[in-house]
Formats: structure tokens, sequence, C-alpha cells
């Protein structure tokens, strides 16, 4: 299991939560419903990391299908907490299910 590096602050974290209801892919901090998708999902995992980096490849595939700007995120913060083993930042060692 993954632990953060401030042992006072994950010794208490046993899970995170995501809201992916709706998911805006374009237009910055301003609401724009026309830039977003409904998802209707709650995702939870006890890894932030893999969480913000699901989250970030969702987004890409939001904007492909909407033919919206590509946006090119640093992934450098999510590598670096993998090295510091915060969490995983490999997409493809993120194993997910899916409940309905």
């Amino acid at each position: 299991m993954q632990k953060a590096a401030f042992a006072a602050l994950s010794d208490h974290v046993v899970l995170n939560i995501v809201d992916a209801l709706i998911c805006q892919y374009e237009g910055g901090e301003r609401g724009l419903l026309h830039y977003s998708a409904t998802l209707d999902e709650l995702r939870f995992s006890k890894d932030p990391v893999a969480l913000d980096v699901l989250s970030l490849r969702e987004l890409d595939h939001l904007r492909e299908a909407a033919k919206a700007p590509v946006v090119k995120p640093n992934l450098d913060l999510y590598n670096n907490a993998a090295l510091l083993e915060l969490g995983v930042s490999d997409p493809k060692k993120i194993q997910t299910e899916r409940l309905q």
C-alpha cells in the first residue's frame, strides 16, 4: 500500500473519493455546461495519484470526442509522486473495477 510522505496525514487517510458526476473538459474555472459531459460516476480509491491520473485521462478522451483543443498536462507532478511512493502514476498499472 502507498503511504503519503507526511505520516501525520497519511495515517488518517483511508479512502479518497472523486466526484465525476459532471465533468467539464473546456473553459477553465468558468462553469460552461456546453463544455461538460455527464459521467454519473463516483470514484473511490486508497490511491489519490491514480484517481488524478485517471481523471486527466478521462478529460483527454472527452476533449478528443468533442474535437476541443488538446491540452497537454504536465505529468511530472504525478510521476514524482510515484517516485516518492505516494501512488501509481502509470495508467497501465492502475487496476479499476466498475460497479453498477
